[in-house]
């Protein structure tokens, strides 16, 4: 019997297919466009769904600034284009369509008449989440996930559909892949193909936290983890994110009720993920940078080593490490952290290290190493911000080289008119004198909040 709605369940496992198809691979702009632009319209919010808001949440852009409309347009056409040909194509023989309207920003979701209702993908996912879902709220954010896992699931789902057996289908070896992450993956592919899902999302999504001062990226990044939470309440993985996010709030918020609700319920988050899985990495990585938004650094320092020897080749838990290093004064543990060269490749997704490198060089005096490790970032694609932005400017003007440094203060200042370096720095530097070092440099240069908390 044909159904009149589809479920967010449905409509999410085609955008993993869409993101994980032919026609996407290497267009992650594009994927990026289409996976925002899905979960407003999912969530309800088609309103936000404008021109100048994409151009905002997508690109960066200045929201009072129009300019850039235009590129949002030719990206959307682009969008449509794409997803034209896959339907053509590589989506021809699935159930559900996803498409953007010419004339308006939001997502359209459709059944393909072609589909057969009993075989479908969302009803078996109904199935085996039903009791999960009656847990806990449902939350609907951005999905993002590893083609992988997406592969992963299609094949599970597939072989259940089909035979009407519990079998677990042998993920492919995948070259490029750590051995040991494909034996983690197979291992939640047997538990079930929504654990694997909850994990492929959550690791997609700890990939996005850093910059860590970008405020609508933290709110994005936990609606994220609060959605893995609602696919599986027993991965320790999205209490672990989810604090950690909200331990991200915590640290850039000022004082007041914002800060302590975010640090109340970060400490909630942590302690659900310690009662599943008290020797997982990331959830004492996570439970660190909760003690520096409390302001106990050495706890935090000591809970991040110890996340690190629990697994010595999680970048994330690395970068994190490093960052509690570096805004702790430990510059030299900072620099060991982020140099770990290994684990330096795009392969690894390491995309705090540089940035961390290149902070701590700028506390040892080291100021053309900060400059050459930040223009590595840019290279690299690591996160930009206004911090990095600021440390740049600090940095030159410590070289003398004046011209220069005003000419990136006003880059900041242009892309970050609103930028609080003050909160920042002072929020999260354990020392204030830490904070001083780069602020004195930048007043010097005319940057002009000054340094009041």
């Amino acid at each position: 019997m044909p159904r009149s709605q589809l479920s967010p369940e449905e409509i999410y496992f085609e955008l993993d297919r869409i993101c994980a198809s032919e026609g996407f691979l290497g267009a992650e702009r594009l994927q990026i466009l289409l996976k925002h632009i899905v979960s407003e319209t999912v969530a309800g919010r088609k309103e936000n769904l404008l021109g100048k808001n994409i151009s905002h949440d997508i690109f960066g852009t200045d929201p009072k600034q129009n300019e850039d409309i235009s590129t949002v347009r030719v990206e959307v056409g682009r969008l449509r284009r794409r997803l034209h040909r896959y339907y053509e194509k590589e989506g021809a023989d699935g159930a559900v369509k996803i498409d953007v309207p010419k004339g308006a920003y939001a997502a359209s979701f459709s059944i393909l008449e072609a589909s057969d209702p009993s075989n479908s993908t969302g009803d078996i996912i109904e199935s085996s989440n039903a009791n999960r879902r009656a847990k806990t709220n449902s939350l609907i954010p951005l999905a993002l996930t590893f083609s992988l896992g997406a592969a992963a699931a299609v094949i599970a789902i597939e072989l259940i559909g089909k035979n009407g057996s519990t079998s677990h289908p042998k993920l492919p070896v995948v070259l490029g892949v750590d051995p040991q992450e494909q034996a983690v993956r197979q291992v939640l592919l047997e538990q079930s193909p929504v654990t694997l899902q909850a994990a492929n999302l959550a690791n997609q999504a700890r990939e996005m936290i850093f910059p860590i001062f970008d405020v609508p990226r933290q709110k994005l990044v936990y609606s994220v983890f609060r959605q893995v939470i609602a696919l599986d309440p027993e991965y320790s993985g999205g209490y672990a994110g989810a604090a950690q996010t909200l331990a991200t709030f915590a640290i850039i918020s000022p004082p007041g009720k914002v800060k302590q609700d975010a640090l109340a319920e970060a400490d909630l988050l942590i302690q659900k993920a310690l009662r599943i899985d008290p020797t997982d990495a990331w959830t004492q990585s996570a439970n660190a940078w909760l003690q520096v938004a409390t302001g106990d650094y050495d706890r935090a320092f000591e809970l991040s080593s110890r996340a690190t020897e629990l697994d010595p080749n999680d970048g994330h838990v690395l970068d994190f490490h490093g960052a509690i290093s570096l805004f702790s004064g430990r510059f030299e543990d900072a620099i060991v952290a982020a140099n770990r060269d290994h684990l330096q490749g795009l392969s690894n997704q390491r995309f705090a290290n540089r940035n961390i490198y290149g902070a701590a060089n700028y506390h040892l005096g080291n100021f053309s190493d900060t400059l050459r490790a930040f223009d590595a970032a840019a290279q690299f694609g690591d996160p930009i911000s206004a911090p990095s932005l600021a440390y740049q400017a600090a940095a030159l003007q410590n070289l003398g080289r004046i011209n220069e440094a005003k000419e990136k203060l006003n880059q900041m200042n242009e892309a970050w008119p609103n930028a609080r370096l003050d909160v920042m720095f002072y929020g999260i530097y354990q020392n204030r004198e830490l904070a001083d070092q780069i602020l004195l440099p930048l007043t010097n240069l005319g940057w002009k909040h000054g340094s009041s908390r």
